[in-house]
């Protein structure tokens, strides 16, 4: 796989991830019920809201490296925009796992719907399902980390290949030939 290559599945994978937290963002902040709405909710819709911040900023950073690595090709961009990208993604499965997928968060909000009525459970049921697909996304992201450092790596050691030809020696003729079979015969 190409760095072009591996850099362009990183900007998709990123968008795809985007797209999950805002769809998320919108049932978690616009759909879920208005009857006995609580804190937990609100919280919730902060803690989704900074993933797709936090998620805006890795796309920006990884088209700025996909831009860096066209031509003319700026290798000190790209690996800065690439850190720079990967840097604020590492925020996000520690988000998502810590606040939004641990135990004691899930448990909450599975008593919360199932204490508020079916509404809110379903509710509850559509966000748990929309936090786990954000986890494969992320696995998904992570992955396409890897082979963008991968292919930086490749291209490190294989370095740029460059031919150049030269002419070394002499151009030997027949009449040089014969000259020399003269002079080793001693005719002059």
């Amino acid at each position: 796989m190409a760095l072009e290559t591996a850099l362009a599945n990183l900007c998709e994978s990123l968008k795809a991830l985007h797209g999950m937290l805002d769809n998320l963002r919108v049932m978690v902040t616009e759909d879920a019920p208005q009857r006995g709405r609580v804190a937990l909710v609100g919280q919730v819709g902060e803690e989704v809201s900074e993933l797709l911040g936090l998620t805006e900023g890795c796309l920006n950073d990884a088209l700025e490296s996909q831009r860096a690595a066209a031509q003319p090709y700026d290798p000190n961009q790209m690996r800065r925009s690439l850190v720079a990208s990967q840097k604020q993604f590492h925020c996000l499965p520690q988000i998502l796992f810590s606040r939004l997928l641990n135990y004691e968060q899930i448990s909450s909000l599975v008593q919360f719907g199932l204490q508020h009525g079916p509404e809110w459970m379903a509710w509850v049921d559509l966000l748990r399902e929309g936090l786990d697909n954000c986890r494969l996304a992320i696995e998904g992201v992570d992955d396409a980390y890897f082979q963008c450092w991968q292919e930086i790596g490749e291209r490190l050691i294989a370095g740029p290949v460059s031919v150049h030809t030269t002419n070394i020696g002499q151009q030997i003729t027949a009449d040089a030939l014969e000259s020399l079979d003269a002079a080793r015969q001693g005719v002059t």
